[in-house]
């Protein structure tokens, strides 16, 4: 714990945490103070009062916990409100990134990875509900698709009735693990584009038991790398969906096992060939299949 139970300011921040040693041996770069005082202001802005932190002032910070804290003073316990800098969220706004329509087999296409990358980092995704997704031109609603793969083989299961339905792999069979993109799943502690990688280990951890040793390493070892984007275009009312296509090397010391209701029946299935039931799975993962990009990818070590 700080000995200091006051507001600080990042740089302040910093220099208890390194007293204490409580900085994450990855946080790195010449102006951390910098760093800090943006994801902070990220985290008030997305999540409001629901955020661990609060301004007492222009660019000082606090615990939100402490703020019926009687003993400190009243300036330490006064929310300050900065101008607003974009709209709130709606509640339950999913990440949407802002591209052109899917037009390959089956309204199924590839998007490459560093084309999703650069709109990410242009500013090109917005948070909205699915009603707005389907309603809006040119956007898609994000979801991670994390794909665990040892050797030739990667890990599939087939979703139960708990997985949600607004997803196109509900009740098929799949390789991918995850789900859709929310403003909390940005990690202030490391670049997980936008959450979608924190997303993703997030749901291995539910899903299927990967420890936090594990899921810790993973995050800050840069062990999740996305391969590729498939985006799905719905049919009817529905809205798009671009699946971020990514892949974990499972350790040779973790065994997957059912973890949450929503997955039943995992197994191990061959890389390029999932046998002859490849119509019994979900729209991304047949075009994985199809197209021998899951195989490719594990050949090349992962790379995109």
């Amino acid at each position: 714990m700080f000995a200091a139970r006051r507001a600080l300011r990042p740089r302040e921040i910093l220099q208890e945490a390194y007293l204490t040693k409580l900085v994450p041996w990855h946080l790195h770069g010449s102006r951390q103070d910098k760093t800090l005082h943006a994801r902070l202001s990220e985290d008030i802005a997305r999540n409001r009062e629901n955020s661990r932190f609060f301004r007492t002032a222009a660019g000082t910070f606090f615990l939100r916990r402490l703020m019926s804290d009687l003993t400190l003073p009243e300036r330490d316990r006064t929310e300050y409100f900065a101008p607003p800098r974009r709209k709130e969220l709606a509640k339950n706004a999913v990440l949407a990134l802002e591209m052109d329509a899917a037009s390959g087999r089956g309204g199924v296409s590839s998007v490459p990875a560093a084309l999703i990358v650069r709109l990410l980092r242009e500013g090109r995704y917005r948070y909205l509900s699915y009603p707005e997704i389907a309603a809006a031109r040119k956007v898609a609603a994000v979801h991670s698709f994390l794909i665990v793969y040892r050797h030739e083989q990667v890990l599939s299961f087939r979703t139960g009735k708990f997985f949600p339905a607004a997803d196109p792999l509900y009740g098929r069979r799949s390789v991918g693990i995850g789900g859709a993109v929310f403003a909390p799943d940005v990690d202030m502690l490391f670049e997980s584009l936008v959450g979608i990688v924190a997303n993703g280990i997030s749901e291995l951890c539910y899903g299927v038991g990967l420890p936090r040793r594990l899921a810790e390493r993973a995050r800050y070892n840069n062990e999740v790398r996305p391969w590729l984007g498939v985006h799905y275009r719905r049919t009817g009312d529905a809205a798009p969906i671009l699946h971020v296509v990514m892949g974990y090397p499972c350790p040779a010391d973790f065994t997957p096992a059912k973890a949450a209701l929503s997955l039943n029946d995992i197994r191990w299935v061959d890389a390029g060939n999932p046998g002859n039931n490849v119509e019994d799975y979900d729209p991304t993962s047949r075009h994985l299949f199809i197209g021998g990009l899951i195989r490719k990818f594990i050949k090349q070590g992962g790379a995109p």
